[in-house]
């Protein structure tokens, strides 16, 4: 009786401890991954957060040193990991929403596990344009998100198919302009 007692109590048990143990995994794994776009010396004390399924940003990890790490990209091609100085972050949730980011405010981002885009030119875009058959492929590198030093850089602002092993800039031309240095 005693074994059958401790059955029931393991197969009825087990299965509520392992899903409370799942978003706790999930979680850690998130927050491993929003780290791995950054430098260990930022990642070591940045705040990690992402969106829910309502859009709404949540914090996984609180940090103290004003970075700000993403697991995912949301909208790329592939969505990988991110991390963004205070006004990186600014600069990105102002674009999420429509509005065009202060160039007054500069911002900086790694992107240590590479990145991807839809399109080089259409800040905007959510699928492959017309004509295009794959899309851009980014190793690892660091963005500098100020439009006004990435149009004046003297870069290419119009291209297409940049070669991602050099700096460019990506959507050149508009007030979304990003500074694309490959740091591999």
């Amino acid at each position: 009786m005693k074994a059958v007692r401790f059955i029931f109590l393991v197969t009825a048990v087990l299965p509520i401890a392992t899903h409370a143990a799942a978003p706790s995994r999930n979680r850690e794994a998130e927050v491993r991954r929003a780290l791995s776009a950054a430098p260990p010396a930022i990642a070591a004390r940045a705040t990690v957060e992402r969106k829910d399924k309502h859009g709404h940003w949540v914090v996984l990890r609180q940090g103290d040193n004003g970075w700000t790490c993403i697991p995912r990209s949301n909208g790329d091609p592939e969505p990988l990991p991110a991390c963004f100085d205070a006004n990186g972050m600014a600069f990105i949730r102002t674009f999420a929403t429509g509005r065009s980011p202060d160039p007054a405010q500069p911002g900086l981002s790694y992107m240590l596990r590479g990145g991807s885009a839809w399109s080089n030119i259409d800040p905007r875009a959510s699928r492959l344009p017309p004509g295009r058959g794959d899309y851009i492929r980014i190793p690892p590198h660091i963005m500098i998100l100020d439009s006004r030093l990435a149009n004046e850089s003297g870069l290419p602002l119009h291209q297409t198919d940049p070669d991602t092993h050099r700096p460019f800039v990506m959507f050149g031309g508009t007030k979304q302009a990003i500074l694309i240095i490959p740091v591999k």
